[in-house]
């Protein structure tokens, strides 16, 4: 059995306010382990609490800012968000319908990610992300194409 993660824990560490919205934010992103879109995101929350689409912008912000969710671009332009994961789940992003499917486990990027943050570290001064995309035509698209 998983251990039970202290959410309000993390946000405060962070130096954020433990609300009922931020709690609910950062675990449904744990929870999802898949980017989503502030629309994707807010349509899962509002099944079940409601949440406004300001404070969803708001929260979002603040976790980016703070590192405890990562922020992606998609070949769209629209953002999306994900809780990092300790095991680098790597996604391809499908230009056509824009889902996000996770890499296989036995990929090297995680290996080349890890020699990259490795360099990075020893050589820069402060924080900083890497963001790697992965972008083609999944099995889908290309067979009604």
């Amino acid at each position: 059995m998983k251990p039970k993660i202290d959410w309000e824990s993390q946000i405060r560490e962070k130096g954020l306010r433990a609300t009922k919205a931020a709690v609910l934010v950062l675990k449904t992103l744990q929870q999802i382990k898949k980017p989503l879109s502030h629309d994707e995101l807010l349509e899962r929350l509002n099944q079940s609490s409601s949440i406004d689409a300001v404070t969803l912008y708001r929260v979002l912000d603040r976790f980016t800012q703070t590192s405890l969710i990562e922020r992606m671009l998609g070949s769209d332009r629209v953002s999306r968000y994900r809780y990092p994961q300790g095991d680098h789940h790597e996604f391809f992003e499908c230009d056509s319908c824009h889902q996000h499917f996770q890499l296989p486990r036995s990929s090297p990027l995680p290996i080349l990610l890890d020699q990259v943050s490795h360099q990075l570290k020893s050589q820069a001064s402060g924080e900083f992300a890497i963001s790697f995309n992965v972008q083609g035509t999944c099995r889908s698209c290309k067979i009604i194409s």
